[in-house]
């Protein structure tokens, strides 16, 4: 067994946590719901209507998600 496969346990848990650390990120700063109803806000292209759809779309699945 050369040395190098030895290295290779700790190398994979590592790559395993910086995965894990980098999915906990994407959810909560790219994929919650208050950072989607920041973007669509802050989009110079979106509507009005097209961002209060979205805001209220969020808000009832946020209520139903809490109720349960």
């Amino acid at each position: 067994m050369p040395a190098w496969s030895v290295l290779l346990v700790p190398a994979t848990l590592a790559m395993l946590f910086g995965m894990l650390m980098l999915t906990v990120y994407a959810e909560n700063h790219l994929l919650s719901p208050r950072s989607m109803i920041l973007h669509v806000a802050k989009a110079r292209k979106g509507r009005p209507e097209h961002a209060e759809q979205l805001v209220a779309r969020e808000f009832e699945r946020l209520l139903r998600d809490s109720q349960r």
